[in-house]
């Protein structure tokens, strides 16, 4: 806001500096020269002195303050101001044209300045918007992991679910061999046993006909041996001998 009236400040001046420039050139006739002209782009005025000018008059014309008419005689090379001879040419500063000149130039950096800014704005809103859209088909991707990774989870519980069943229906299914071997081994001992037993009443039935055979032929050898001692005369169980 200051800046705006500063800059209306110095167009205000500027203003009644080109109209008190317009009074003196109305003040000449259209038969004489200009009393002045503009030099560096109205920055300073070219001022040809006429007979009876003093400095200090010019000065006062072109609205150089007093305080300054030292600064203003040294600009121009004047260093005795009473042996100015007429036709002496004046460089008088433009000072609202410079300061003109110089705020549009500091207006137009500043504009530079906020144009950069801006396209700085600009380089960085479209890097928001981009991490901004990145961030967004990160948090899309890492949604559909989060889904997939529930997904496989899920399949993982089952899977483990059933493996324990599997285990468990693998275990008992040992047991149940193990079981079913430990029987047939009992078995196979129990038979074993039985065949060994029955073995040995075989033997023990065996070794009984044996020696019952044996018996029946000591008492039939016996029985001959009666026999023939006794002759025929004996006769045993319808028998003669």
């Amino acid at each position: 806001m200051r800046d705006r009236m500063q800059f209306v400040s110095v167009v205000a001046a500027t203003t009644l500096l080109a109209a008190a420039t317009l009074v003196l050139v109305a003040r000449a006739t259209p038969a004489e020269a200009p009393l002045f002209t503009s030099d560096d782009g109205g920055r300073t005025f070219v001022y040809r002195s006429r007979p009876g000018d003093h400095p200090s008059a010019v000065a006062a014309m072109f609205g150089v303050p007093p305080n300054d008419l030292p600064a203003f005689l040294a600009a121009n090379g004047i260093n005795d101001p009473t042996r100015v001879a007429s036709g002496f040419v004046y460089r008088i500063p433009n000072a609202a044209a410079r300061e003109l000149s110089d705020r549009v130039a500091a207006l137009e950096r500043d504009n530079g300045r906020l144009a950069k800014a801006l396209a700085e704005s600009a380089e960085q809103r479209d890097a928001l918007t981009k991490q901004v859209r990145q961030a967004r088909e990160a948090a899309d991707a890492a949604e559909s992991r989060a889904a997939r990774l529930a997904n496989a989870e899920r399949w993982l519980l089952g899977a483990q679910v059933l493996l324990v069943l599997l285990v468990l229906g693998l275990g008992t299914a040992v047991a149940i061999a193990v079981a079913s071997v430990r029987r047939q081994r009992q078995a196979e001992r129990f038979a074993r046993t039985l065949a060994q037993e029955l073995e040995e009443k075989r033997r023990i039935g065996l070794a009984e006909r044996q020696e019952s055979g044996r018996r029946v032929l000591e008492l039939e050898t016996k029985l001959k041996e009666l026999e023939a001692k006794l002759g025929p005369r004996v006769v045993v169980s319808g028998r003669s001998s």
